[in-house]
């Protein structure tokens, strides 16, 4: 279900648990794993692809129903709720400790009894959410460089990744940054993402790449060198394989949708 393009009436903060994958909202791509966070607004329109064993909390928050002790609901989220086409580009991510305190509060709000909505539910509800809150919020809030030291080098890995997937990678330069043996980087990105490195790469370059042919104007050609490919050919031939469609097909099918 989690690769159907969908969207909601409701505000939904996500909060990923385990694994990874692709976020894809409003045409927008990001990659996810383990620790993120983030918020869907209502209507907007998304979905995950080529996850990986992800799991999600999800917080959903009706404003038409009213909370008995909140009162500012959209003054708590605003802090926590930066769009994924602007994350911090070395963001911090939520360290298991904080993961294992927000799924115990999760699982105490759902095992609340909510047939008649009394002030004990309103308490126990409204006082986990809070809980929550306070966590994603001195999580963003934290530095870059106090993540703890046993995952720097991992989500600094994961972090150039993510920034870089349309340069050439020098793996030995970057085993070196990250402190990681290239061997163990290698079976790292696997187990993360089910993808070897070169296979993340270029299924990332793919998806930045219909991202920019269904929000940009720019020429096939711009995308290209954009993405990661040395000409439109090598991208019309790798988009082709990948979506069963041209660049130009994908684009025509977006001005349609529009008209």
């Amino acid at each position: 279900m989690m690769e159907d393009v969908h969207r909601h009436e409701f505000d939904e903060l996500v909060i990923v648990r385990h694994g990874s994958g692709f976020h894809i909202i409003n045409d927008q791509v990001e990659f996810i794993y383990k620790g993120d966070f983030f918020l869907v607004a209502a209507n907007d329109i998304h979905c995950y692809q080529s996850t990986n064993k992800l799991s999600v909390i999800n917080v959903l928050l009706h404003k038409e129903r009213e909370f008995k002790f909140i009162q500012n609901i959209d003054a708590l989220i605003h802090p926590i709720a930066e769009p994924p086409c602007t994350m911090k580009k070395h963001r911090v991510s939520l360290t298991d400790e904080e993961l294992n305190k927000i799924g115990s509060v999760a699982d105490m709000i759902n095992s609340q009894c909510d047939a008649e909505f009394d002030s004990h539910y309103f308490a126990c509800a409204e006082s986990g959410l809070l809980s929550i809150i306070v966590t994603l919020f001195q999580c963003a809030s934290r530095k870059g460089d106090r993540i703890h030291n046993t995952d720097s080098g991992k989500r600094h890995l994961l972090n150039y990744l993510r920034e870089n997937y349309a340069s050439s990678i020098n793996w030995d330069y970057l085993c070196e940054e990250s402190g990681v043996a290239k061997r163990t980087m290698f079976r790292f990105i696997k187990e993360i993402t089910g993808y070897t490195p070169e296979q993340f790469q270029s299924r990332y370059r793919l998806l930045k790449t219909q991202e920019l042919l269904r929000t940009s104007d720019y020429p096939i050609g711009k995308i290209a060198t954009l993405c990661g490919f040395n000409n439109a050919p090598r991208l019309t031939e790798a988009y082709k394989k990948q979506f069963q469609r041209t660049p130009s097909q994908e684009r025509a099918r977006v001005s349609n949708s529009v008209i």
